[in-house]
């Protein structure tokens, strides 16, 4: 199935995909660590939902850096859910590949917006 192209949709699928994966039986430790994984993945996509509405260019960088630093907490957490095997690891690939590639794409949106904001540029330019 094919990736949605707005970061936005794609990041709301990511935390679906992310509550859906959820294990339904964990211990303490995995469940501590798990909860930290969905927290900082379904952060990241409101950030996001909340820079489509910022008041000026500033305020849209400063949204996304706070998305951009929720998705690598993400996969920060779900690297260690796979490398500790903790319940429920197995689901694990498919959301560590999602959410580098959701890093990738706000890193280069942040850059991309930064670039604009030194050079002068108005928004919607």
């Amino acid at each position: 199935m094919a990736k949605p192209f707005d970061i936005r949709e794609r990041a709301f699928l990511y935390s679906c995909d992310v509550l859906n994966c959820y294990p339904s039986e964990l211990d303490r430790k995995s469940q501590r660590i798990w909860l930290q994984f969905v927290d900082a993945a379904t952060s990241g996509g409101a950030h996001l939902e909340e820079a489509d509405a910022a008041s000026s260019r500033a305020h849209f960088i400063t949204l996304n850096r706070g998305a951009l630093r929720e998705l690598r907490e993400a996969h920060y957490w779900i690297r260690l859910i796979e490398a500790t095997k903790l319940n429920g690891w197995q689901r694990a690939p498919a959301l560590k590949s999602e959410a580098s590639e959701l890093v990738a794409i706000v890193t280069a949106i942040v850059r991309k917006a930064s670039s604009k904001q030194r050079g002068g540029s108005r928004p919607g330019d």
